[in-house]
């Protein structure tokens, strides 16, 4: 992504912002003249070109959408919640999106992860008690083929019918429509492409201001250990392929934890997101490390939740009810399937 050229006089920023040459949004950057970096005397103002930054001749066009969304009020919102809480802690950019993407996923998702678990478990205990209701359904249907002589397509939307209307009565009075099982996707997702697009705009000076400038000067020395600079892309691409693997680790866990062998369309929606999680990884390349950064710091507490879930001892005092296809054992049962996946004796 395009990282602007960062003056470090006051008048100049001024300038800049006043031709709007920090602006984003432009499908045509103009070329910075040099007189904006000299002073009268025609000598160079100091300035700090963030590493593996582009050239100062740029052209660049955004789709209608993003720059919509990019200027939405969810995002200016996410973007107002990031600088708000890092002056109220105080701490270093780095920390700061790290602890945001936590908190939120601690306040936020957490909550409606367990709930999902809730419902989920209420749904596979309900499977096992409706299977002798489906006998039932089988028998009354072959009586029924024998004594009216039906034809089998009759049968089969008798059958069908039947099946639907008891396992919607079941799962009305039960209070577990699967639906209720997805709200955590319906609130995580938008969540987390709003808290991105609003690091992308803080590390690309957006809206410009004065502030937005004075941002990008702590944001350019806010990282820590090999990604000092937040508005460059990793030069060691290390936080891209944390993410992949994390992501990957998470399918894995949600994937090889359960004793019960997925149905087809479980396979596929496995493996459209293990695809997701590998594309991620070169997009990621191209993106400002503070954004790269807000991304894996969340996808790691994800493997972390994900793994503190399966506790038997957890799952019991948050009140998820049991199911047979739980483990005693979980984590042990994890490593042995592992091991044997990978052939490690």
């Amino acid at each position: 992504m395009i990282i602007t050229t960062l003056c470090t006089r006051q008048i100049s920023v001024r300038r800049l912002i006043d031709c709007r040459h920090l602006s984003y949004y432009n499908t045509n950057r103009p070329i910075l003249s040099s007189s904006l970096f000299c002073n009268k005397n025609n000598t160079s103002e100091g300035l700090h070109i963030p590493n593996r930054s582009v050239s100062s001749v740029t052209t660049i066009t955004l789709p209608s959408w993003f720059v919509t969304l990019s200027n939405s009020t969810p995002v200016a919102y996410a973007q107002q919640f990031i600088i708000s809480f890092h002056e109220m802690t105080g701490t270093s950019w780095w920390a700061t999106i790290m602890l945001s993407a936590i908190t939120l996923r601690l306040v936020v998702t957490l909550p409606l992860t367990i709930y999902q678990h809730y419902i989920n478990s209420k749904l596979e205990n309900l499977s096992i008690e409706f299977e002798p209701t489906v006998k039932e359904i089988q028998k009354e249907v072959a009586k029924a083929i024998k004594l009216h002589k039906w034809p089998e397509g009759k049968a089969k939307r008798v059958y069908t019918k039947a099946i639907k209307k008891y396992w919607n009565e079941l799962i009305v009075k039960e209070n577990c429509h699967p639906a209720k099982a997805t709200i955590v996707v319906w609130i995580q997702l938008p969540m987390w492409v709003c808290m991105s697009i609003a690091i992308r705009n803080i590390t690309l000076m957006l809206p410009p201001s004065e502030e937005a400038v004075t941002r990008f000067h702590e944001l350019t020395e806010g990282g820590v250990f090999w990604f000092s600079n937040l508005t460059a892309v990793d030069p060691t691409y290390c936080l891209p392929i944390i993410l992949c693997l994390s992501n990957l680790l998470i399918i894995e866990i949600q994937s090889q934890s359960r004793n019960k062998s997925p149905t087809r369309n479980q396979k596929i929606l496995t493996n459209i997101v293990r695809g997701f999680s590998i594309v991620m990884m070169p997009l990621s390349c191209f993106l400002p490390s503070g954004v790269c950064l807000y991304w894996t710091a969340s996808s790691i507490y994800g493997l972390s939740q994900n793994l503190f879930l399966l506790s038997p001892q957890v799952r019991k005092f948050i009140g998820i009810p049991k199911t047979p296809y739980n483990h005693e054992h979980p984590y042990k049962f994890l490593i042995d399937k592992t091991k044997s996946r990978l052939r490690i004796s």
